[in-house]
């Protein structure tokens, strides 16, 4: 049991260098609350809300997200692998924003991240299929070996993103900007042939 269930909300609290891993942290509400080089490693957020939270220099690898929302969170410089975020409630979520975080491993599948913000982040192994990121801002991320597939892509922002694979017909490519010389792997997917 954690010690966090002493008290069911936690209002503009500061957190630092907290351990937390493989606690149990249920029904609680975290709202304008700062968290730094926390470690969460294994824990189990279940049925949690965070509202207007910043999360940084942390590690929640291996977290588990059970009915637990993220609205207008901030992830920076944290380390965040192997997270199911489809058992998150992703219909109460907006404005999360992941800056310098290590993502890789994680499933993003079929949700909807409308405007997600997803910079300078190492994103591995990651599955994106069947997921909404139209508008989202992917800059400069690694996406090696991430998975898109019947992505929907439009108007988001792929600039100075590297090692991504994405079949241009197997997903929804509309306004979508990419930067050069990585936007020539788009052309993998087509049925031509190139000449030097």
């Amino acid at each position: 049991m954690s010690r966090l269930s002493e008290q069911s909300d936690y209002f503009d609290q500061a957190f630092r260098k907290e351990a937390f891993a493989n606690e149990t942290i249920q029904r609680i509400t975290f709202q304008d609350c700062t968290f730094t080089a926390c470690s969460f490693t294994e824990a189990h957020f279940q049925n949690c809300k965070f509202i207007d939270c910043r999360f940084v220099d942390c590690d929640l690898s291996l977290v588990t997200v059970k009915g637990s929302a993220f609205t207008k969170a901030q992830f920076e410089g944290c380390k965040m692998i192997g997270i199911v975020w489809i058992d998150a409630v992703w219909e109460a979520m907006s404005s999360v924003s992941f800056v310098e975080c290590n993502l890789s491993y994680s499933n993003f599948r079929a949700i909807k991240l409308h405007r997600v913000v997803m910079r300078k982040c190492l994103a591995h192994e990651v599955d994106f299929a069947d997921t909404i990121l139209t508008e989202a801002n992917c800059t400069d991320t690694d996406f090696t070996d991430s998975r898109f597939l019947h992505t929907d892509l439009t108007k988001a922002d792929f600039t100075g993103a590297s090692n991504y694979r994405i079949d241009a017909t197997a997903n929804t490519l509309k306004k979508t900007k990419f930067s050069l010389p990585e936007a020539i792997s788009l052309l993998r997917s087509l049925d031509i042939v190139l000449q030097e």
